[in-house]
């Protein structure tokens, strides 16, 4: 499948979960962002993220908790740009929420299931999922 299909993949894929942006529940979003990891797209390279911090990108300052898939693209065996699908679920950011800043890569990891473990055991993948209320989410994908 093609990676410019991705976006709405996933995007019925949460709908089927019954995920709602205006009203997310993180943990669907992530159990649904794990199904999603499975889905094969024609691309030279695929990676998973996970990451979180308090930002202003979206012109307010927010806590970011965020599961992004990066896709990497050649032509003729030579790099042609990459794309990001984003999942993003905002917070209001607290003091202790201001406290969490990592990120993690799949490629970092034995494999995935290594990389959904080792976020899981993650505290600021935990922090924000039992102690606090998301605002909203947003889903995109974006050359990068």
């Amino acid at each position: 499948m093609k990676t410019s299909r991705a976006l709405d993949q996933f995007d019925r894929l949460l709908a089927k979960a019954g995920f709602d942006i205006d009203h997310p529940v993180p943990l669907l979003a992530w159990r649904t962002f794990k199904e999603f990891a499975g889905m094969r797209f024609d691309c030279a390279g695929d990676s998973l993220l996970f990451q979180c911090g308090v930002f202003r990108f979206t012109g307010t300052e927010l806590f970011h908790f965020d599961f992004t898939r990066q896709f990497t693209h050649e032509e003729d065996s030579e790099y042609a740009g990459m794309e990001q699908l984003h999942c993003t679920i905002y917070y209001t950011p607290t003091p202790d929420l201001r406290g969490l800043d990592t990120n993690l890569w799949s490629h970092d990891c034995s494999s995935l299931d290594d990389f959904f473990r080792r976020v899981e055991q993650l505290p600021e993948f935990n922090l924000p999922l039992r102690s606090h209320v998301p605002l909203r989410a947003e889903l995109d994908q974006e050359d990068v």
